[in-house]
Order: C-alpha cells, then sequence, then structure tokens
C-alpha cells in the first residue's frame, strides 16, 4: 500500500496559548457552521452534516480574509493543511513521500481549549477537529473518503504522527455516517486513550502514583508565579523517612516499597485537594501548599508527621523476625517571601530547614528562618 507520512509538531500547551486571528476566526467558523447546519437538520447523525460543516468553515474563513481558492482537484486538500499550519494550527508540517503518486494522510489534530465547543456537539474527538471535517467536504467532493491506518504519539517532542489513505466512498443510507468515518472515530478514540495513559505515565511516579519530580516542579514553579505575581501565601514542605536504610536492610526492599507507597497515602489523606505533592527522589517527598502562611504550613506539618508516627506496618509479606513495626519522618518548612527569586530558592530554604530536623534529632518540624 502505497501512503506518504506526514508528520506535525503540535504546540505544547494548545490548551493555553492565546488565540490568534486565524483562531479566532476558526472558533467563530465552527460555531457559525454547526448553528447553520443543526438548524438545517435538526440533528447530527447524517454525513451530509459533515460535508456541509467543512463547506461553511471554508466559506467563513474567506470571508474573514483567510484566502483559499479551490483548483478543482486533489491537490485542494494539502493546500488547505498548509493554509491551517501557516495560521498557527500547529508548529510545523513535514510531508515525506512514500512514493509517486502516494495517497495523501495528514496529521489528525484537537486540543484547542475553544474547539471542545465542537467536540460538546459532535461528541467524538475525530469529528471535533475543523480541519478534519474541511478535509472531508473536499474529498467527498471527489467522491473520495480518508481511512486511518496508524497513530503514534512523541511525548517528548509533542509530535502526533497519523497516516491515513485516501480512498474510494463507500455509499451508506441516509440515516448514517460513511462508515470509513465512523471506524477512523474509534480508532481515533482508541489512539486518544492510549495518548492520555503515556501522558498520565510520563508525570506519575510509578511506584506511589504520585506525580514525579519533573512534574512536581512544574507545579511548583507555577506556584510560585501565582504567589509572587499576587502576592499571595505559599509554603512548601520537605520530608523524608528517618533512617530509611534501615528499613530496607532489615525487612528488605520490597517492604521499604510498600512503606514509600503508604507514607504517600497518609500525605493524601492529609492534604487538600489544592495541595501538590510529589515524590523527588529516593524518600524524599514536597508538598507544596498555595495560599498558606507559615502558621497553616506547620499544623499540617505536625499532622502529617504523627500520622506516620502512630501508624504501624505490618511485615506479614515478608520474612522477618518482627511482626510490625513503624517509622517517622522529618519535615522542613519554608515560606514564600518576595526577595525570593523563584522556587529553587524557596526550595533550598526548605531543604536546610529540613537538615535542621535532621540535625535537632529526627521525627520533628523544622521552620527555616
Amino acid at each position: 500500500m502505497k501512503v506518504a507520512i506526514v508528520t506535525l509538531r503540535l504546540p505544547s500547551l494548545l490548551g493555553e496559548i492565546a488565540m490568534n486571528d486565524f483562531h479566532k476566526a476558526l472558533y467563530e467558523a465552527v460555531l457559525v457552521a454547526f448553528g447553520k447546519v443543526l438548524a438545517k437538520y435538526n440533528v447530527f447523525a447524517q454525513s451530509a452534516i459533515l460535508k456541509d460543516v467543512g463547506k461553511e468553515i471554508i466559506q467563513y474563513l474567506q470571508e474573514h480574509d483567510f484566502h483559499f481558492e479551490e483548483q478543482g482537484n486533489l491537490d485542494d486538500l494539502p493546500r488547505l493543511m498548509t493554509l491551517f499550519v501557516e495560521n498557527g494550527f500547529a508548529e510545523a508540517l513535514s510531508i515525506e513521500p512514500a512514493d509517486k503518486g502516494a495517497n495523501y494522510i495528514w496529521q489528525d489534530l484537537y486540543g484547542m481549549a475553544a474547539y471542545k465547543a465542537l467536540f460538546d456537539v459532535a461528541e467524538n474527538p475525530f469529528l471535533s477537529c475543523p480541519l478534519n471535517l474541511c478535509l472531508y467536504y473536499l474529498a467527498d467532493k471527489y467522491n473520495k473518503t480518508f481511512l486511518l491506518h496508524h497513530k503514534s504519539f512523541d511525548l517528548e517532542h509533542h509530535i502526533t504522527q497519523s497516516q491515513y489513505e485516501l480512498v474510494d466512498k463507500v455509499e451508506s443510507s441516509e440515516a448514517g455516517f460513511d462508515p470509513l468515518v465512523l471506524e477512523n472515530a474509534r480508532l481515533y478514540e482508541l489512539a486518544c486513550q492510549r495518548e492520555a495513559q503515556y501522558r498520565h505515565q510520563a508525570i506519575t511516579d510509578p511506584l506511589t502514583g504520585i506525580s514525579n519530580r519533573r512534574q512536581i516542579m512544574a507545579e511548583g514553579a507555577q506556584a510560585f508565579c501565582r504567589a509572587q505575581r499576587y502576592d499571595r501565601p505559599l509554603s512548601v514542605l520537605m520530608f523524608d523517612i528517618d533512617h530509611f536504610k534501615q528499613v530496607n536492610d532489615t525487612y528488605g526492599h520490597s517492604m521499604g516499597d510498600v512503606t514509600l507507597c503508604l507514607l504517600a497515602g497518609l500525605c493524601q489523606q492529609v492534604v487538600r485537594e489544592v495541595d501538590l505533592l510529589g515524590r523527588i527522589g529516593g524518600e524524599e517527598f514536597l508538598l507544596i501548599l498555595p495560599d498558606t502562611a507559615l502558621a497553616g504550613a506547620i499544623a499540617l506539618a505536625e499532622r502529617l508527621r504523627q500520622a506516620v508516627e502512630n501508624t504501624v506496618i505490618s511485615t506479614d509479606d515478608c520474612p522477618s523476625p518482627r511482626s510490625a513495626f513503624r517509622i517517622t519522618i522529618s519535615i522542613g518548612i519554608a515560606t514564600y517571601r518576595q526577595e525570593l527569586p523563584n522556587l529553587e530558592a524557596l526550595l533550598d530554604n526548605a531543604d536546610l530547614a529540613l537538615y535542621q530536623a535532621k540535625r535537632s534529632g529526627r521525627n520533628r518540624v523544622a521552620v527555616q528562618s
């Protein structure tokens, strides 16, 4: 099967980027198109609606100075893709022909926050992409449609690659979508589920299920910026397990893993929903408390310390002469001050406080003054 590979780089902050003129016009085009078409058909259940929506979107863009003149052949498809990309729908587009005469395939897009209005109507991510609808309209003019063959993700570089084959359209009943469109939608939903799983794995500590170091540092930097911008209180707790090496040496590393998971669970029981919890390495954890001054941070730290101290950890599942043991934690607290330049400086203060707690005998809370 001859195909061409189209790779398109998505903006890394699709849900947060500011809307430029093209996005504003496209968003308005989507709403206008669905308003007109749904008023005509009353129900989103016919393949004709896909064509009409795509047609309305293209016409609206043309009326708002985003020119696209159809040349009357299948070359209109990549030309329309180029119009979308050049105006900020994605960061880059590269087309690698497999062979002369290869079928067109393109990057499937969905993610700009504004287009969620379209998703609310279509209730399907494949049908929620304005570019999909426009291309479907153009392909249908030549009795063609698209078949999805493959979809893959490169989260590190924010690239999604899709391979679509342009095929002859299969006639379907008036009451339903083109079968290939529905199959594309089903496959795309599965691909989106897989992407969500990959993204979750990229930000989650695999052992404890809480945020990993990369994620908690990113969330912490955002919390610091908000505190700095709006002059709001912010506190951080850095803590680790006292004498954790003895746990591993006495009960084995598997019980050490159980202990880390138990500590993460205790933390989740103590903190608020707005608080940010992450494992930053080994037995060391970080807790970020937005809108929390020193007194509140100390109170929470003490609740956490006592909860850990009072918890009995069973060793039934490991070979040990002791049936249970307890652990303690030491906690260092630091609070935001205007002279601190960034999150790293705040964490340095918390780290110094943690060292002070260790030096003072462990199983206690210390505050960096």
